[in-house]
């Protein structure tokens, strides 16, 4: 019996271990900063328009907007971009939704898949890009 409660503990352990780790890879936010832009269409960006984003929650903002993104399935044809960013070296484009709706991004250089971002993340970057521009 007390073999048995050993092992149960070491499998708890393991199993917290385990999710720590997986924990930490999906929750850590490793840019320094976020550099957005707003678009005119598709690969040209608006003048003057590019803002470097430094303040944590921020960044960490669309790191998980970007992370936590779901796929979305079918043919892709969307309009001019609305913003452009980008964190690390990987470049996004973003079709923002308002306060209670989804938002639209595309991982570039795919563009022929789409990413939708919930509502909840959306409120998020509303008030960010809100308060940049």
């Amino acid at each position: 019996m007390k073999a048995n409660v050993k092992y149960i503990r070491i499998g708890l352990i393991t199993a917290l271990v385990i999710m720590a780790i997986v924990c930490y890879f999906l929750l850590r936010v490793t840019e320094s900063q976020v550099v957005v832009n707003k678009m005119v269409m598709f690969y040209e960006v608006l003048p003057n328009s590019e803002r470097i984003i430094k303040d944590k929650e921020a960044i960490k903002q669309f790191t998980y907007a970007a992370r936590f993104a779901e796929k979305q399935t079918g043919k892709v044809d969307m309009p001019p971009p609305e913003y452009q960013f980008t964190l690390g070296k990987q470049l996004y484009y973003l079709w923002l939704g308002d306060q209670s709706s989804n938002s639209t991004l595309m991982k570039l250089p795919d563009s022929g898949t789409i990413y939708n971002i919930e509502e909840s993340r959306t409120s998020y970057l509303v008030d960010i890009l809100k308060n940049l521009y």
